[in-house]
């Protein structure tokens, strides 16, 4: 009888833990927008500032200040914390690799009106890590896996996020802008 509710209970635990695995769960499709959810209402003219660039003249992301400022003004949306999601980008290296790259950057789409775009704010990039290695291209791809909050500070440029992805796939462009 003992060794019956044993294994019962070993049996329940594992097909709960198997269960609630995010590597099981179906992921939660979401948009860049849905990752700047949670910035506060205060930094709205700071961000504002930062985004708007009519000459398309070059930033000083450099200066300490503005980073602090738009750190603190984009801390990334709680609420997908820890959550399995699937989002459409464009992968960036972090090194000159483009062959078998295992650490890269995911990005909404640039503007197209300046030739040298204001780097995204933090948390419009996320930092991917993929043990199996990707060959990055100009194409767009989907990535699917568990979305933290981890600031990360990098000479591209900052990330609010970070993924450890458990999938990479091709995208269309319209995937990017459209991924809901």
């Amino acid at each position: 009888m003992v060794k019956t509710t044993i294994k019962l209970r070993v049996c329940s635990t594992l097909a709960l833990a198997l269960l609630g695995s995010p590597s099981f769960a179906e992921p939660l499709h979401v948009s860049w927008t849905d990752l700047q959810e949670g910035r506060p209402q205060s930094c709205s003219a700071v961000l504002e500032t930062y985004l708007s660039n009519p000459n398309c003249t070059g930033k000083d992301v450099s200066d300490r200040m503005l980073s602090m400022q738009l750190a603190e003004c984009t801390p990334g949306n709680s609420d997908l914390d820890g959550v399995t999601v699937r989002i459409a980008g464009y992968a960036h290296p972090v090194e000159f690799e483009f062959r078998n790259v295992r650490r890269f950057l995911l990005i909404p789409p640039m503007r197209q009106d300046c030739r040298h775009p204001p780097p995204p704010l933090p948390d419009q990039v996320i930092t991917v890590e993929y043990a199996e290695g990707i060959d990055i291209t100009a194409d767009p791809v989907w990535i699917t896996g568990r979305l933290q909050i981890r600031p990360n500070g990098n000479e591209i440029a900052p990330s609010a996020y970070r993924i450890k992805a458990v999938n990479v796939t091709t995208a269309t462009i319209p995937d990017v802008t459209t991924s809901k």
